[in-house]
């Protein structure tokens, strides 16, 4: 396999984040606290409307209409039956009063038993915000290739991939994370999981959702770099198919190390079996001096 990473690409790389004054790094350790309520506003093929109407009322003129309820007499008593209200948005309410979300009215509503991802005003289903409003994800795998230490921790891996999506001028590059396990993390537990597919760069869906990709059913390989180039071979995972971390695993002391005396697992670019992110073969946990490349998946 052809490295395509050498150590002073790395180092210049490393040093430039330093040279920024870590502001990327600590835009994204920021980021990481404050997230958990987050969703983006734009789609991967365009600028989704991220407007919310103003539910706000004054002395009740702009506050929600309710419809007149229907209203039975029977022998026994009175029977009234609430069909539900509409605001001013044109927003409906259920009958206990929970807010209901329209998909296609341009209008992100993140309220209901499904709340909205994206909102683009229509319900075509192949522009990057579907017809249930949800919004698609962008992954790859990286152009370059790092050893195991060369990872760092799992923080500094996330801003490997925040530059690759960056350099390529993606909006949001700080929602791009790696998709790697560490001892006392599973890679699963750090994204933000929509209900979106998640494409790669050329446009082929990778897994219908994130559902679908920790139940191992996958569309295509996760094989197309941030530069859309074909990558086959090794990629840093430390990480079963269902986003839980390789009980017992080294992960390279915690991906620190380099040492040819340590070892990590990895998986393969070119699968769409489990292998895809845990190889089967007998080498596997690997030398943390082999150069790999990681998988950046896009957060919500």
């Amino acid at each position: 396999m052809a490295v395509v990473h050498t150590g002073p690409g790395i180092m210049a790389l490393l040093a430039a984040i330093a040279a920024c004054g870590s502001r990327r790094v600590a835009g994204y350790l920021e980021d990481l606290e404050n997230c958990s309520a987050t969703t983006s506003g734009t789609s991967e093929t365009g600028s989704l409307s991220t407007s919310s109407a103003d539910t706000s009322t004054s002395g009740g003129s702009a506050g929600t209409t309710a419809a007149d309820p229907e209203t039975t007499s029977t022998g026994t008593g009175t029977t009234t039956t609430v069909e539900g209200t509409t605001d001013a948005t044109g927003a409906t309410e259920t009958s206990t009063g929970e807010p209901m979300a329209t998909c296609g009215n341009g209008m992100l509503e993140a309220f209901g038993p499904e709340p909205e991802e994206c909102d683009d005003g229509n319900l075509n289903p192949n522009d990057g915000c579907s017809d249930t409003c949800a919004l698609d994800r962008r992954v790859f795998v990286t152009s370059l290739l790092y050893s195991g230490g060369e990872l760092e921790s799992l923080y500094i891996a996330d801003a490997l991939c925040a530059n690759h999506a960056d350099d390529q001028g993606w909006p949001d590059p700080l929602k791009y994370r790696a998709w790697l396990s560490d001892s006392t993390t599973d890679a699963r537990d750090r994204f933000t999981m929509g209900r979106g597919r998640l494409l790669m760069v050329n446009g082929l869906v990778f897994a219908m959702s994130w559902s679908a990709l920790l139940a191992g059913q996958l569309d295509n390989p996760l094989e197309v770099t941030e530069k859309s180039e074909t990558y086959h071979g090794g990629v840093w995972t430390g990480t079963r198919p269902d986003g839980t971390a390789v009980p017992g695993a080294q992960h390279c002391d915690d991906w620190s190390t380099s040492s040819f005396l340590k070892k990590g697992h990895y998986g393969y670019s070119d699968r769409t079996t489990p292998e895809w992110t845990l190889s089967a073969l007998d080498d596997n946990p690997s030398s943390c001096t082999a150069p790999y490349a990681v998988y950046c998946l896009q957060s919500l």
